[in-house]
């Protein structure tokens, strides 16, 4: 066989070419919808805490002004969620079930923050050939741990971060993180550098705005929330 030869198409009943297949020299049209989101992490003495936008959008269009991008999953364990809505409000109710199912097996004791991580970890991998468009941040606050952040990817893999972002406005936030994040900051110091890291993308990302939800997660007492309107 000729060397040629190796390089012409292979006619075979197992290799088809779909018919709807653009010819050579024709010009193929794609739309692609795009979805923005800031969501933004950082660890402060005793605490976790997270802040998102509340904009959700498809390419140009503003879908939402009052979108939810941060879940609560147990008491001591919040996510923050990035990419396309279903994907993470599928992810989030999964992850929901699956931590209490794990909490009521051991005597309500709170699932460790790692463990919740590789459970979800587990469930993208398995999907990789046909992956979760999302980006999260998972963190949580509990006895054995302390204040713990993992930034987890589409593909599952998870990343501890004493700071991180997700997101289309993610460079612009971590612009403010890389400059203003410091070892034991307390939660109020904590709370402006995500105000400041979010408020910094919603400036500069056409994709992020409408306001900012702020979760802090504490060692001891219930979670806070908070809303900011910009």
């Amino acid at each position: 066989m000729r060397k040629e030869d190796l390089l012409k198409p292979t006619n075979s009943e197992f290799i088809k070419i779909p018919e709807n297949r653009e010819k050579k020299g024709s010009t193929t049209k794609t739309q692609t919808i795009k979805t923005g989101t800031t969501t933004v992490g950082l660890i402060c003495k005793d605490a976790v805490i997270l802040g998102t936008d509340k904009r959700a959008t498809m390419a140009y269009f503003i879908a939402s002004k009052i979108s939810e991008k941060v879940y609560e999953i147990q008491s001591h364990l919040w996510i923050t969620t990035a990419g396309t809505v279903a994907d993470t409000q599928y992810l989030v109710d999964v992850l929901r079930a699956e931590t209490t199912l794990y909490q009521l097996a051991h005597e309500n004791k709170p699932i460790p923050v790692k463990s919740a991580a590789k459970l979800l970890s587990n469930i993208l991998y398995q999907n990789k050939m046909y992956p979760f468009q999302v980006g999260l941040i998972l963190g949580g606050v509990t006895e054995e741990e302390g204040p713990t952040l993992l930034d987890i990817s589409a593909y599952g893999s998870i990343l501890p971060q004493n700071f991180c972002a997700v997101g289309s406005g993610q460079n612009f936030s971590y612009g403010v993180l890389e400059a203003k994040y410091k070892d034991n900051l307390t939660i109020e110091e904590g709370k402006e550098i995500v105000k400041k890291a979010v408020s910094s993308s919603i400036i500069r990302d056409m994709a992020s705005g409408n306001g900012i939800d702020i979760v802090v997660i504490k060692k001891e007492g219930p979670a806070e929330r908070e809303f900011i309107s910009i």
